[in-house]
């Protein structure tokens, strides 16, 4: 079944509309993807952040147990 609209004629913007629309949606695009890398870069700092302190509490946690076996020992 086909849909009747009540103008058939195509509704066609001024071009300057056009225009202006188009820059909008191009600055919220290049704005989105700003967003989004720095998203990506802070969430890699976060997790170089993460495995340095995870390997600074497995050198710890080494130094620790090698003390204990150590006091075991003596």
């Amino acid at each position: 079944m086909s849909h009747r609209y009540a103008d058939p004629s195509p509704c066609l913007l001024p071009l300057l509309a056009v225009k202006a629309l188009r820059a909008v949606a191009a600055r919220d695009h290049s704005t989105a993807r700003t967003l989004w890398a720095r998203s990506k870069g802070e969430h890699s700092r976060n997790q170089l952040r993460r495995s340095r302190r995870m390997g600074v509490a497995s050198l710890r946690l080494e130094a620790c147990s090698r003390d204990m076996s150590a006091e075991v020992r003596a």
